[in-house]
């Protein structure tokens, strides 16, 4: 018997979204009926989450295949991001062919990286502008 219940009859459930795995149905026709609500409101925030995370791991993984996360690579890594000019050229500056062959890392793995070292500098400068609207910084 099973444990969970039908998102749309509260009767018992075995079949679940393949894509968020995090509501489950009674049957086909009542997954079709909440489709458009559970997409809307549940699956993709849950599907954006799990692919940060598979990102996040993808990101963790390079790093420790090409021992990234020494001094010296990283020290490599933040001169080769921000250029002479000291700013972070990510976005407009470093291409991820230039990145592998440089690190070692094949070009999708490059991309990998680049894409999450972007999300990390977006947090960080989001993070600095509520704290110069919250007058915790000069």
């Amino acid at each position: 018997m099973s444990t969970h219940q039908c998102e749309v009859c509260k009767e018992p459930a075995t079949k679940r979204c393949t894509r968020c795995k995090s509501v489950y149905y009674c049957c086909v026709e009542h997954q079709k009926l909440d489709w458009k609500n559970h997409k809307k409101n549940v699956c993709n925030d849950a599907f954006k989450a799990d692919q940060h995370t598979l990102h996040k791991q993808e990101f963790d993984r390079i790093i420790k295949k090409y021992k990234l996360d020494t001094e010296e690579k990283s020290s490599q890594i933040a001169d080769f991001l921000t250029g002479s000019s000291g700013s972070v050229g990510v976005e407009n500056q470093v291409s991820a062919p230039e990145f592998a062959e440089k690190f070692g890392t094949s070009q999708e793995e490059a991309v990998v990286f680049l894409e999450w070292i972007k999300v990390g500098v977006k947090f960080k400068e989001e993070a600095l502008d509520v704290a110069k609207k919250s007058g915790f910084s000069r």
